[in-house]
């Protein structure tokens, strides 16, 4: 019987309101001025837009069951918008800790004149798939973005097809609704294991940031650093979790939104729903709150001037610039990026 609450429907809401308290408290940060809107928040703020959304179409479905099929659709959909989100932000994060402790980083650069647009069609374009050398050194994001885009559409794809496998009203003959789960789990799992090989690349990256991060000489650098690597590697974890969830999701049946045995005439069972949220929910939702609590052990940090990522230099000397010690390309100590001002944003 449609239109009771459930046990899904009681985690629905109360994840709608952990994510409302944190768009809010997102939104207070704006107002204050203390959140930038050109800067990894603004990523961050999109992905818990699309939380709240996906949150609120999750408890549509939960109260409402089979009743309307669109919603089910859209709380699938929301849900693969705000995975791709959190973890572009999450690498977008990691950049902005490289570019502050270490003046650069691989992952791109501390500018952003060429514009998300065009670094959005960059991306689309697949050249940072095809020539991945001419980005590995200087703006590893753009791989990145190259990969989850297409990962993102085939898993949405995927998803809206399985979706259609559960709407009662269309009668669909055995071969016929073998083939669409067929490419339903194909497309999904596909797309879900790209999402875990980049989660794997940005524990990697936080590895080695971690490694160079050790070897902060200056006390305060050294302190603030131990507690925004820590942050990152929570939100790594939490990461792989979700990735190595969405796969097994996606390529075992039994946790697979298309079997039918995970659905009763409210909806989900209480187990997958168990499943579900412990899995996914509760590790983006961390994830994402982790992220914006690293603003409090960043916003005081000093900054180490930029370094030029494509210069050849191999020796380093430190030296004292505005009170805290830094370090430069010994061979590149008259380069422009001496007197440009430190990366604070």
């Amino acid at each position: 019987m449609a239109g009771s609450f459930t046990a899904e429907a009681g985690a629905a809401l109360v994840f709608l309101i952990l994510y409302v308290f944190l768009l809010s408290y997102m939104t207070f940060m704006y107002a204050r001025k203390r959140y930038e809107w050109k800067s990894r928040y603004s990523i961050l703020y999109l992905h818990t837009t699309i939380r709240v959304a996906s949150q609120a179409c999750g408890l549509a479905f939960a109260i409402l069951a089979w009743r309307n099929i669109d919603v089910f659709v859209a709380y699938l959909i929301l849900s693969a918008e705000g995975y791709f989100s959190l973890t572009i932000a999450a690498y977008y994060f990691l950049k902005h800790y490289e570019i502050k402790h270490f003046g650069w980083s691989r992952l791109g650069p501390a500018d952003h004149n060429e514009g998300g647009r065009k670094r959005f069609l960059q991306a689309l374009s697949m050249v940072a798939v095809l020539m991945p050398w001419r980005f590995w050194d200087r703006n590893l994001l753009m791989i990145v973005d190259a990969w989850l885009i297409p990962a993102n559409a085939i898993i949405i794809a995927g998803g809206s097809i399985m979706a259609g496998l559960n709407d009662k009203s269309k009668q669909l003959d055995p071969d016929d609704y073998n083939n669409r789960l067929n490419v339903s789990k194909g497309l999904r799992t596909a797309g879900q294991a790209v999402f875990l090989a980049l989660t794997v690349l940005f524990i990697l990256l936080y590895i080695n940031a971690a490694r160079k991060g050790r070897g902060l000489k200056h006390s305060s650098e050294r302190t603030m650093s131990k507690t925004a690597l820590a942050i990152f590697g929570i939100v790594g974890g939490m990461l792989l979790v979700r990735g190595i969830f969405g796969v097994l999701q996606a390529a075992v049946y039994s946790l697979s939104y298309s079997n039918p045995e995970n659905y009763d005439g409210h909806g989900m069972k209480s187990r997958f729903t168990a499943i579900e949220y412990c899995l996914a929910v509760v590790p983006e939702f961390t994830a994402a709150f982790l992220l914006n609590m690293s603003y409090w052990s960043t916003a005081r940090e000093p900054s180490v001037e930029l370094i030029d990522p494509e210069d050849n230099a191999t020796e380093f000397v430190r030296t004292n610039r505005g009170g805290h010690e830094t370090e430069y390309a010994a061979e590149d100590k008259n380069s422009k990026y001496e007197t440009v001002p430190k990366y604070t944003p």
